[in-house]
């Protein structure tokens, strides 16, 4: 394995974070081909230890259940949608119900390899309660910067875990540098490791997520025509596109999917850069969106790649379309997501009528999170019935309240 600048080639010694000092690009690990081979006989089962020729990391993966998680195939929506071949990834299946624990996964076994006593991250939520779990079942301590006004749920995951859990004011919104600058000088007083999952600051840990990709290969089986994510920083997205390169550089796949990222208006970066043919993403000021999970300020330019790499798209969704159909799916289809999962549904409908998805395609719709992570869903209905007088043992009583 080498580590290179995405850039520029520059190669770095493994280990080394943050961006390539050369160029300022970002850095990734390359296999070699023997790595690669390994692709081609992928054995089904959770875990991501099972890849780990693809990964940047000797020692064991920690397990707790994460990854295999399923890929289902719409019933209702797709059909009514125009899209009869649409099909769901529900990371909400994971043990802490989002697809960060994949990352986290790898970030322990990455932290046990360098010795430290712990992990340390900065957090709108989910990669909180992921490192908090992972942490613990390795026997490490987990300290988590956490952006304050975040769903209470995510934040009692991690807590409940034995994670330390410190607010702080905007830890976000001085951009990606200077984040990164305050979770190394923190990580280096404490001998913790750096476990931010944004590529930029550590290049290594979106290597777990790229196992989605895997997985869908192997369950469709070959790659779908589109992949539709809901896009933060964009790990997510990049991750499963280096992915799909590693499956056709094998030889798993013939052809490449076209990677299209969901963005709130009211969170716009990436969104903003590929409208405006952008050769970097900036940073937008103060975002707004209610979707929790992709409500931030900076999205890498590692995602922007990804998505011109791929011949793909970024289409930008209302607040209130996702609620919408978080809703509808739900209601449909039986699966109760997080709101920032319900992005890329919410975006199909546009993505048809510009043509940047077709009817007859295999689309995979990225769903991150499990419903409880931000439990508003239903939230008003369910208070409600609890404090109802209870009908009567009696089934005229129980008809009559139908």
């Amino acid at each position: 394995m080498h580590i290179l600048c995405s850039n520029c080639a520059n190669e770095v010694l493994p280990g080394t974070v943050g961006r390539c000092e050369m160029c300022g690009g970002i850095l990734r690990p390359y296999y070699p081909d023997e790595a690669v081979s390994h692709l081609t006989h992928i054995h089904p089962g959770p875990g991501i230890d099972r890849f780990r020729a693809m990964m940047p990391v000797s020692t064991a993966i920690p397990f707790l259940g994460e990854g295999d998680t399923p890929l289902i195939r719409s019933r209702r929506l797709g059909p009514a949608l125009g899209l009869p071949r649409l099909y769901f990834k529900y990371e909400g299946r994971n043990p802490t119900g989002a697809f960060k624990d994949r990352a986290a996964a790898l970030a322990t076994a990455l932290a046990v390899e360098a010795g430290a006593e712990g992990i340390l991250t900065a957090s709108s939520g989910n990669s909180a309660a992921a490192l908090a779990a992972y942490s613990a079942a390795a026997g490490l301590k987990c300290l988590i910067l956490l952006e304050p006004g975040n769903p209470p749920g995510k934040l009692r995951q991690a807590v409940a875990v034995g994670a330390k859990v410190i607010p702080v004011q905007g830890v976000f919104d001085r951009g990606p540098k200077a984040l990164a600058a305050l979770l190394t000088e923190v990580a280096d007083q404490l001998n913790y490791y750096p476990a931010f999952i944004y590529a930029p600051v550590n290049p290594y840990i979106l290597e777990g997520i790229k196992t989605i990709s895997y997985e869908i290969a192997a369950r469709l089986p070959g790659a779908p025509d589109a992949v539709v994510c809901p896009v933060g920083g964009g790990d997510m997205l990049t991750a499963q596109w280096r992915g799909y390169l590693e499956l056709k550089r094998a030889g798993v796949i013939e052809a490449l999917p076209r990677m299209i990222a969901v963005q709130s208006v009211s969170a716009p970066p990436l969104l903003e850069a590929f409208r405006a043919g952008a050769d970097h993403v900036s940073p937008v000021a103060s975002p707004r969106s209610k979707l929790s999970g992709i409500n931030v300020p900076f999205t890498g330019d590692h995602a922007l790649a990804a998505v011109r790499d791929s011949e793909g798209s970024v289409a930008g969704i209302q607040d209130e379309e996702a609620l919408a159909m978080q809703a509808r799916l739900a209601r449909e289809e039986g699966i109760w997501v997080e709101p920032a999962s319900a992005a890329p549904l919410a975006a199909l409908p546009g993505l048809l009528a510009q043509g940047a998805i077709h009817p007859d395609e295999r689309v995979v719709c990225l769903f991150s999170g499990a419903g409880f992570k931000d439990a508003h869903l239903a939230e008003a209905e369910a208070a409600e019935i609890g404090q109802r007088e209870p009908a009567a043992f009696d089934a005229e009583a129980i008809l009559r309240r139908i």
